[in-house]
């Protein structure tokens, strides 16, 4: 395995040193296939890929046609340095990971700021949940690689910006019906339609799934609803979501138990019935505005609320239940200027975001709600003020400075007074953050460019929780990161590649634990040191009119500097959760309305604690979609097929990090097919 990885990587460093020979030959073999110039939004601005100085992918729908929606897994391992683990356990969520970011929790997304059409999918407290996207409407998905402070705050792993489908400019209707293997079931529909100067959809989803392991069985229910105003100076969007979820969890298994029976579900998850259920809805408004001359401008605005259960795999605290209440107000200002003959683009923004949560926490009771143990209001409020300064130097150069404040309260209230004590306190954090970035663009088609920034990432509320009884944890501090960045990109109307190499140096990093009295709920400590360096390669190459080709690949050497505990010392084991490396190829075929694409995601060895003493092995998993769009007038038809896993590998779908019983695996299962059938009309 580690020969192939070698000479894997030294022939991609060979393809990257002749970019402009095999450009070459391309363009002689297929001059009627182009990939249109790349424009990215993820900065805040409009700008052009190939000069802007950031390791940023661009995925969209035209590349995963024929996929199964169930988590965006599919879409993200496109994107190198992004590694991600729980597919299939819905109750855990899908948890992604930006060059490590986001690899501590056991379940959703952490370190990475979401958008979902400008509007913010994460909390104010920097925690977000992706079971509120409906897969069916993703269109496009930016992601910034690296720490993003500078312009989104708290988010020190970078940005996941995704963009849904708009609203059609005619009439229509869109019909998607899916089934699998895993008692998989889904429904989508959408109706849209615009007249004049307004534009509407509204789309359903609908999903269930059995689940391979035992006690996995999920549903969820999403409806989603957009409006647009399109005047002579700017544009309104309102966009309204609303989900009912449930979700059984199986728990984590130790190695003796996956060895026994790979399908079986944790003794205590039975035992206590463990779920949880989800209710939220969510209305976001956005005015994007036109000023004088080039200007342009945003103002932007959520609000929501959020119901959730759970019920987790022992008695005393063992079911919580909190209603949330969240909203968020911002806006950013771009201004163009000529400044002793250097053109300028000067932006400033803000952000201003809020929760409060009503927590409660009972015994478990083999399922039933038994005594209460906790009762508090929680509460988040987030304040950032931004500028940023593009400057185009000449032709060739570009500068990007900014800087950023920070200030987030986070509170909690106990009214859960035993003995006249009261665990009532709060916490103040603030963080000044600074990017600067240059690129240099030596030929047409070609740029390089350095980047260094700083970034910081405040624990959640949730994460704040004391592991010693009610309160916050008022050991746990935020994590500072400094990341160091060198890059060359390349884009031809045949090819596209990048290719980047980073440092990360990071103080108190934030690393989860659970308890054996307490399994499935995680607490929170921090590393004295760490640091990651890695190398991310991507190409994107039209072979021909027909034949594509995309790879992604990463390397890296996540490692603990100073890290200490008072029963161990972990300085200079490897951090869990991410593999020392990744693969993503695929190779499509789309030829008169049909598409044929078989591709491959491959890892390495993942390590499961701090101690590096347990560990998932390396895999490569192969999958094949296809599919064909029939056209019958006004109507179009559109079969597809899916298999993944190809080969029937074992493997492990989630690892839970530093789990206190070792319980760290839940395994993936095997080959699974799947089929459904589009109608558009």
């Amino acid at each position: 395995m580690r020969v192939a990885w070698v000479a894997l990587t030294a022939s991609l460093c060979l393809l990257v040193e002749r970019p402009v020979l095999l450009a070459a030959e391309l363009e002689a073999e297929a001059e009627a296939v182009e990939l249109s110039p790349l424009l990215i939004t993820s900065p805040r601005s409009h700008m052009r890929w190939l000069s802007t100085p950031a390791a940023v992918t661009v995925v969209d729908a035209s590349t995963t046609q024929g996929e199964q929606s169930l988590a965006l897994d599919s879409w993200l391992a496109r994107v190198p340095g992004v590694f991600s683990l729980n597919r299939y356990n819905l109750a855990q969520g899908l948890r992604p990971a930006i060059r490590g970011f986001g690899a501590r929790g056991n379940f959703g997304v952490r370190g990475i700021r979401v958008l979902v059409d400008d509007v913010p999918l994460t909390m104010p407290d920097g925690q977000t949940e992706l079971d509120g996207l409906d897969l069916g409407l993703v269109e496009r998905m930016e992601v910034l690689r690296g720490p993003a402070s500078v312009l989104y705050g708290n988010a020190a792993g970078g940005v996941l910006a995704i963009d849904t489908r708009e609203p059609p400019s005619l009439p229509s209707m869109q019909l998607d019906l899916s089934a699998a293997g895993l008692g998989y079931q889904r429904l989508h529909g959408e109706l849209g339609g615009s007249d004049g100067n307004l534009g509407g959809l509204l789309a359903f989803n609908s999903s269930q799934l059995d689940g391979y392991r035992e006690h996995s069985r999920a549903q969820t229910n999403s409806l989603t609803g957009k409006l647009r105003w399109y005047a002579p100076n700017g544009q309104l969007r309102l966009n309204l979501n609303a989900i009912d979820n449930r979700a059984e969890d199986p728990g984590g298994l130790t190695a003796a138990e996956v060895k026994a029976d790979r399908r079986q579900a944790a003794a205590g998850n039975l035992r206590f019935d463990a779920d949880e259920y989800i209710r939220q809805q969510r209305l976001g408004l956005v005015w994007d505005g036109y000023g004088a001359g080039a200007d342009q401008y945003q103002l932007r605005s959520y609000l929501g609320h959020r119901e959730f259960g759970n019920r987790l795999g022992f008695e005393r605290n063992g079911q919580t239940t909190f209603e949330r209440y969240f909203t968020g107000v911002g806006g950013q200002y771009s201004h163009y200027r000529d400044v002793a003959g250097q053109a300028h683009k000067l932006s400033a923004g803000f952000d201003l975001e809020a929760q409060r949560d009503e927590r409660q926490r009972y015994d478990n009771l083999f399922g039933e709600r038994g005594t209460l143990r906790q009762q508090q209001e929680e509460s988040a409020l987030s304040q950032g003020l931004f500028v940023e300064d593009q400057i185009d130097l000449s032709e060739q150069w570009q500068a990007t400075f900014g800087l950023r404040y920070d200030r987030v309260r986070l509170a909690v209230d106990d009214a859960y007074l035993i003995d006249n004590r009261d665990d009532s306190g709060s916490r103040r954090l603030a963080d000044w953050n600074y990017s600067s970035g240059l690129s240099y663009r030596f030929s047409a088609q070609q740029s390089l460019y350095a980047r260094l920034a700083s970034s910081f990432e405040t624990p959640t509320i949730n994460e704040l929780g004391n592991p010693q009884g009610a309160g916050f944890n008022s050991a746990l501090q935020p994590a500072q990161a400094f990341n160091r960045e060198l890059g060359i990109k390349g884009e031809w109307p045949a090819l596209r590649y990048a290719l980047a190499l980073y440092r990360i140096d990071l103080e108190d990093e934030l690393v989860a634990f659970s308890l054996p009295a307490q399994p499935g709920r995680n607490f929170y400590r921090n590393a004295g040191q760490s640091r990651r360096d890695g190398l991310e390669l991507s190409l994107d190459w039209q072979l021909a009119d027909a034949w594509r080709w995309s790879l992604a690949y990463a390397y890296n050497r996540y490692r603990f500097i100073d890290y200490q505990t008072q029963a161990e010392d972990f300085s200079g084991n490897r951090v869990p959760g991410i593999p020392a490396q990744s693969l993503f190829s695929e190779v499509a075929y789309e030829h008169q309305d049909f598409y044929l694409r078989l591709g491959v995601t491959a890892q390495a060895q993942v390590y499961a604690n701090d101690g590096n003493t347990q560990s998932a092995p390396g895999h490569a998993l192969l999958s094949l979609r296809l599919g064909k769009r029939l056209q019958f007038a006004e109507q179009s038809l559109e079969p597809y097929l899916g298999i993944d896993n190809l080969l029937g590998r074992e493997y492990f779908d989630n690892l839970r990090i530093n789990d206190g019983n070792a319980r760290y695996f839940e395994p993936g299962p095997g080959r699974t097919l799947y089929a459904g059938v589009r109608v558009m009309f």
